[in-house]
């Protein structure tokens, strides 16, 4: 039998653990789906971001992007992926920043798309890669 202090010890690691694997393996699991459909939405356009809504501290940005495909319109919706960047004085780091993974855009900037050629309402943002949200 584990003596107390080993006991208290072992339920602090399942409480601080068991929620961390849940979200990793979420994570993996949302990233494994990407990169599926990346290799299966093999159609490739330009589209024109409509709408690029900021979510401020507590929600992400989100962007909506409209493509054409064989005459017909469709609409997809992401979340803006970000990383960090270094602000920089001089060439000496003083912190960091977010910025979009995919760039500086704005409403009415074209995006490079990928869409599935057999339903072509379902795309994607290729430069939109990540797992940073806000």
């Amino acid at each position: 039998m584990p003596s107390a202090g080993g006991m208290i010890l072992l339920i602090f690691l399942l409480i601080l653990g068991l929620p961390a694997l849940v979200v990793l393996l979420i994570i993996k699991g949302s990233q494994s789906l990407r990169k599926r459909k990346l290799a299966a939405y093999t159609g490739r356009t330009q589209g024109t971001v409509h709408r690029l809504k900021i979510g401020g501290l507590d929600h992400p940005d989100v962007i909506e992007v409209r493509y054409t495909v064989g005459g017909t319109q469709y609409q997809l919706r992401e979340t803006v992926k970000l990383k960090s960047e270094w602000i920089k004085v001089g060439g000496i780091p003083i912190g960091q920043r977010k910025v979009y993974r995919m760039g500086n855009v704005g409403v009415g900037d074209l995006v490079a798309v990928q869409y599935d050629e057999g339903n072509p309402a379902h795309g994607l943002l290729p430069e939109n890669e990540g797992v940073m949200t806000g």
